[in-house]
């Protein structure tokens, strides 16, 4: 299943980054140069940072014999699905935000405080293990997860949507 995910994953990854190129390069009418650029940024922002971090840890989990989800316990591919809405909700409120002037950029941090916190009052409080090694992997995954969304978001809007 995991193998799936990340063939899966990287032919979204390249058809994305294919089409923002092709977005700049070929012209085509302003509305449609947003939407598709939301479209394909969006899509590369959901999948970049989880293929990203699945090949981080699996060199970081080298020499384990067990997969770190089996070892912690949980959803069988409950670490993508968690990681996939909270970059989500990065890239929603960036575009929210750029879109509606009465938002500042120091509201984003407000609602990303709360997402980092409530993910992690979650998973200390309904841990069953006593290890910390479980904790540590899932901090370091949400701030790997919400560090590149923030950046690839950033990076979209910024570049390919100001010019």
């Amino acid at each position: 299943m995991k193998r799936l995910l990340r063939i899966l994953g990287l032919l979204i990854i390249l058809t994305s980054i294919i089409a923002l190129y092709l977005i700049q390069v070929v012209p085509i009418p302003t509305l449609y140069v947003q939407f598709f650029t939301i479209l394909f940024g969006y899509l590369l922002t959901l999948f970049l940072p989880g293929l990203l971090i699945d090949l981080v840890f699996a060199q970081l989990g080298e020499g384990s014999e067990d997969d770190i989800g089996i070892l912690c316990g949980g959803l069988p591919s409950g670490g993508y699905l968690i990681g996939y809405t909270e970059r989500s909700l990065v890239f929603l409120s960036l575009m929210i935000t750029y879109y509606d002037s009465a938002l500042s950029y120091a509201s984003i941090l407000s609602f990303l405080s709360v997402i980092v916190a409530g993910k992690a009052i979650f998973r200390y409080s309904s841990k069953e293990t006593n290890d910390r090694a479980c904790a540590d992997w899932y901090i370091l995954g949400t701030l790997m997860s919400i560090g590149m969304a923030l950046a690839l978001t950033w990076g979209i809007f910024r570049f390919l949507l100001i010019g």
